[in-house]
């Protein structure tokens, strides 16, 4: 710096490395931090699309479902997924708003006012009129538990559906606006955090309301809440193109959640005893009434085909019209598991391809740089400066032609002997004569003739 003497320099200097390094120290704990035991211990390899390794036998490894081994490759994979899929997303979250506000959020608007005026009307009871209500109450249905808590019950599918519409506002935010350009890998984790919240709280109302339709559907009738219901929302993971692995995990807390920890924990006790209270029930109300058997007797009716009339021979029908729509939800499931598998592979071998195309195309530009180069050395090694830069100048201006073997260079339509004369306002002309130089140019070799000339004249 200007006015500083060399002690101070050097201070400076050296408390610049020390800043520097204790810079970097602080970067590293802050990444062995947050990255301890999964992004450093990830990362294997660290892979360059270099003129060596570009071609379709040597491509990066990967791991199943976390992705590449080399978790920088990884990381541009996720940038250009979020980008190669913004329709897909958009699209999810519409459809997901689609589903839910015209599937749940609309089954709970045709008993809001009974439900407030039953609420109201639960206020104005005694304790032994709210033990009653309660106790006549059947097991599994939201009024049992919270009867003077129905306005809050009705409140949470107004934030649903208020938290899909504002994901969908966040989303085309972040595609927009060009301050998110480099942080659109948030929407990979915004999506499946709405999803989470959605599960958390719709296992929450299942959990408390899941008798409300057994007049329609019988002890059974859970399972078709369940699907049309709660989980009809989620079948918009077919249009979100999330990674795999991020999908495996919203479908396994799906699973945990709504087959397993809320059928199993749950006031109405166990769900899937109510399975098999459903099919005796079934069995009982099916039972063959006895003029089957006297019709049967007199010859007016045949028997039933392949089986006598008894009900016992038609628990295998009811028991699969039972289970039938449980079976229905774990295809649905492993069908989403399976479209997301192989997404998730086509999209990568696209990104391999891209990456691939990439790296070629840079190295053709780099041999054309470096032919462009040689031949302008070459021009200037065999013309004078003036001409090879005028040659170059038009050479500008005209395409670069070059040949296969990268050899032969083409100038378009101008040739190297076209007239590079040029117009000059001022000029002298000298005529001289150097005596004896016809006999000294036979005698002396040629080189000490242009050194002659060289001195002389320049």
């Amino acid at each position: 710096e200007p006015g500083a003497t060399e002690h101070e320099t050097e201070t400076r200097s050296a408390w610049r490395v020390r800043a520097k390094t204790e810079r970097e120290k602080a970067m590293v704990f802050l990444d062995v931090l947050v990255n301890y035991g999964c992004r450093r211990w990830l990362h294997k390899e660290d892979y360059t699309f270099d003129e060596g390794e570009v071609s379709s036998s040597s491509k990066p490894s990967q791991y199943p479902l976390l992705g590449f081994k080399d978790r920088h490759l990884e990381d541009d994979y996720l940038e250009y997924l979020v980008v190669a899929s913004r329709a897909r997303i958009i699209l999810g979250y519409v459809t997901v708003i689609l589903l839910y506000g015209l599937g749940p959020f609309l089954l709970y608007w045709p008993y809001y006012k009974e439900s407030i005026w039953l609420q109201d009307l639960y206020r104005t009871w005694s304790d032994e009129q709210k033990e009653d209500f309660k106790e006549g109450r059947r097991e599994g249905t939201f009024v049992k538990y919270f009867p003077n808590s129905t306005r809050v019950f009705l409140v949470i599918p107004c934030l649903l559906l208020l938290m899909f519409i504002l994901g969908l506002v966040a989303v085309v935010c972040m595609y927009q606006m060009k301050r998110f350009e480099k942080h659109r890998t948030w929407i990979f984790y915004i999506t499946p955090a709405i999803y989470l919240l959605y599960m958390a709280f719709a296992g929450v109302g299942f959990a408390y309301d899941n008798q409300g339709y057994n007049d329609f559907f019988g002890q059974a009738g859970w399972v078709i809440v369940l699907i049309f219901s709660h989980a009809a929302p989620l079948a918009s993971l077919f249009f979100i193109s999330l990674p795999a692995l991020v999908m495996f995990e919203l479908m396994i807390v799906f699973v945990l959640v709504f087959l397993v920890i809320v059928p199993l924990c749950n006031p109405a006790e166990n769900l899937w005893n109510l399975v098999g209270e459903a099919r005796d029930s079934c069995l009982i109300q099916e039972s063959v009434p006895e003029y089957v058997y006297a019709a049967v007797e007199a010859g007016l009716l045949s028997p039933p085909p392949d089986a006598p009339p008894d009900a016992g021979k038609y628990e295998e029908m009811d028991i699969f019209r039972i289970v039938s729509p449980i079976i229905l939800l774990c295809v649905l499931v492993v069908c989403v598991l399976v479209v997301s598998v192989i997404v998730d592979i086509t999209n990568r071998q696209s990104f391999i391809s891209k990456k691939i195309i990439d790296a070629l195309t840079k190295q053709r530009e780099q041999q054309l740089l470096q032919q462009k180069e040689d031949q302008e050395n070459l021009i200037h090694s065999i013309f004078p400066p003036m001409v090879a830069k005028n040659l170059i100048r038009r050479q500008t201006q005209q395409p670069l032609k070059v040949s296969q073997s990268g050899r032969d260079f083409g100038f378009g339509d101008m040739s190297l002997v076209r007239s590079v004369a040029q117009m000059h306002h001022e000029g002298t002309i000298l005529f001289t004569d150097i005596v004896g130089f016809t006999s000294m140019s036979q005698t002396v070799a040629p080189q000490q003739v242009m050194e002659f000339l060289h001195e002389l004249f320049v």
